[in-house]
């Protein structure tokens, strides 16, 4: 009994507040999870959308690496974005797909151009930047090594610097097989290409595939003009995209 004689409460067990709080988790756990699962529809939706319908695959593209008209010869192919801004790949092709199905799979003929555009994580950036100043030798635990596309530089073309638009592009032209996981490898020249954008901790690199016009003489032999390992061709190339995001 109280002091005022009014029965006394029974205190409230602390297993109620347990069994509030579990079943307050339960629910947010259940809104998370129908959160995630509508918005993993809604991209996957995007997702497949962006794999048949040009004009959303051109989109797509443009919002990975802006440009206002595509060098001669190349259409946009496939594009993707992780959450969080993790890491965004778009890829050029030179095979007009229509509405069919494109992804990172259908490759290309004789030309293509991938553009990634990550987080830097660890010292990433700094081992692209070494590897193309042929300092150091390949980051193979980098993201673009373990992709679908792959190469192998055999030989070293050139390496150097281009500007473009302003910007100081870093650049190593190579030959090498070019080994995709869906198709016939293809022997050519592979060009990685880095922007180096002020004030900007993300890595950006490309990987420009092209044809050798010379694959049975050495490099010191061989004329590239015209080619994804001629400076003045990767400026005209890379002069129609804006690689710094702007």
């Amino acid at each position: 009994m109280e002091a005022d004689g009014r029965p006394q409460k029974k205190p409230t067990s602390p297993w109620v507040y347990v069994g509030c709080g579990c079943a307050a988790l339960v629910v947010v756990g259940l809104l998370a999870f129908g959160g995630l699962t509508f918005w993993g529809y809604q991209k996957g939706k995007e997702f497949t959308e962006g794999m048949t319908d040009p004009v959303k695959r051109e989109a797509r593209v443009k919002a990975v690496l802006p440009y206002e008209q595509l060098p001669p010869g190349y259409y946009p192919a496939f594009a993707m974005s992780m959450p969080m801004g993790f890491m965004e790949m778009a890829m050029l092709t030179d095979r007009d797909l229509g509405t069919g199905k494109s992804g990172p799979d259908q490759g290309f003929e004789e030309r293509g151009f991938m553009f990634m555009n990550m987080k830097q994580m660890k010292d990433n950036k700094a081992k692209m930047e070494r590897f193309l100043r042929g300092e150091a030798p390949r980051p193979d635990d980098s993201d673009w090594y373990q992709s679908n596309v792959k190469f192998d530089p055999k030989e070293v073309i050139r390496r150097g610097t281009v500007t473009v638009n302003g910007t100081e592009i870093l650049y190593s032209a190579s030959r090498g097989e070019i080994q995709r996981r869906h198709g016939e490898d293809k022997q050519g020249i592979v060009t990685m290409v880095m922007p180096q954008c002020p004030h900007d901790d993300r890595l950006r690199f490309g990987m420009w595939f092209g044809p050798d016009p010379a694959a049975d003489k050495p490099v010191a032999e061989a004329d590239f003009a015209g080619t994804n390992a001629d400076p003045a061709a990767m400026q005209e190339f890379l002069g129609h995209f804006k690689l710094c995001g702007k």
